[in-house]
């Protein structure tokens, strides 16, 4: 999947922004590189996204598509993700009036736009585009390990539960290798990760053959040329509904080296109690060993996301995640990740010497 990262957007988060649905939007304003004109949610209309949820500064909230596109917009996102990825019904109308009003249509949920007779005809009518990140290739491989032989170093960041961090340690992580003068590449495995780097698939829309298969292809291709390639995680392998993808997309991308992301605040998945989270030098070992079944990779470093902490409490936090695991510990947003690309750093000087010896 591909996407026009030049476009002036609409983030639709309708009663949800800054909630726990809305971190599509979130993600596009903290990482794209579109302009973003506004928000439309009508429970905090008149505010700004800064206000709101941190980052954004000036970007104005509305409570009305109609405020919206008279800012001069291309295309409206929807911003939020629910459990399942359903579109609410009371979005349609919202939908079509951006159509009518000139205006593309981008859609992350497992609900094709380009599926509904309605919002087709309405889209045709007005030259406008209904433009699905999830909607997947016709072209289904099935994985072989190739990614395993790339010359890129690949990183895949893994997770205690979904929604953790893993797409923020990713792009921080190919952010600060860049700056370090790196040829350094983000692989999107989801809708958010789509719209910030412009390509890349929606792991969780791939038939369950094919899974592996379809990141091996998104790795092959997307590693040439690169020194660095930082792939985006999904979910957990302890997690009961979505373990599927994330053992997909650690066999299919057959990563060198891991990166661990938790979040401080949860102890179960969901943080609904029924499945306890292991410790981290537990998640350690589980994700080491499942890797090694195409490729032997180690955990290099330890993210936790400390939102919603004081700061003194998230450095502590991060402190003993680094003392419980022996590992470099940050929170990407708080404190960077210079440690963690160090310790990435002397891994791959390392493993790129004994390959080098082992030609000879």
């Amino acid at each position: 999947m591909h996407v026009d990262t030049n476009t002036r957007l609409i983030l639709y988060a309708k009663d949800e922004f800054g909630g726990g649905h809305s971190k599509t939007a979130e993600g596009v304003i903290r990482f794209g590189p579109s302009t973003v004109v506004a928000v439309v949610d009508r429970q905090h209309a008149g505010k700004t996204a800064g206000e709101v949820v941190g980052v954004g500064d000036n970007i104005p909230i509305v409570g009305t598509v109609e405020e919206a596109v008279k800012l001069g917009a291309d295309a409206m996102l929807l911003g939020c993700a629910f459990v399942g990825g359903r579109m609410p019904k009371i979005w349609r109308e919202d939908i079509l009036i951006a159509l009518n009003n000139g205006v593309d249509v981008i859609n992350g949920l497992h609900d094709f736009l380009v599926d509904d007779e309605e919002f087709v005809a309405t889209a045709k009518k007005n030259g406008r585009k209904l433009i699905d990140l999830r909607k997947p290739s016709d072209k289904m491989p099935i994985a072989s390990g190739k990614a395993a032989h790339v010359d890129a170093f690949t990183v895949l960041t893994v997770g205690s539960d979904c929604s953790v961090g893993k797409m923020t340690a990713a792009i921080e992580l190919d952010r600060l290798a860049s700056k370090r003068g790196y040829k350094s590449g983000f692989a999107a495995t989801g809708q958010t990760g789509i719209m910030i780097a412009g390509k890349g698939i929606a792991i969780d829309r791939i038939i369950g053959d094919f899974m592996a298969g379809a990141i091996e292809e998104l790795v092959v291709e997307s590693a040439p040329g690169l020194d660095m390639l930082f792939i985006e995680g999904q979910g957990s392998v302890y997690h009961p509904g979505y373990s599927g993808v994330t053992i997909s997309l650690i066999h299919g991308s057959a990563p060198e080296a891991m990166v661990l992301c938790h979040k401080a605040t949860i102890k179960s998945i969901g943080n609904e109690g029924d499945f306890p989270i292991p410790t981290l030098s537990e998640l350690v070992k589980s994700y080491e060993l499942i890797a090694s079944f195409i490729r032997k990779a180690k955990v290099v470093g330890i993210c936790i996301n400390t939102y919603g902490l004081p700061e003194d409490e998230a450095r502590a936090v991060v402190d003993e995640a680094a003392k419980s695991t022996g590992l470099p510990a940050t929170d990407p947003v708080r404190f960077g990740v210079e440690k963690l690309l160090d310790a990435l750093e002397a891994m791959r000087k390392t493993t790129r010497k004994e390959a080098a010896g082992s030609t000879k």
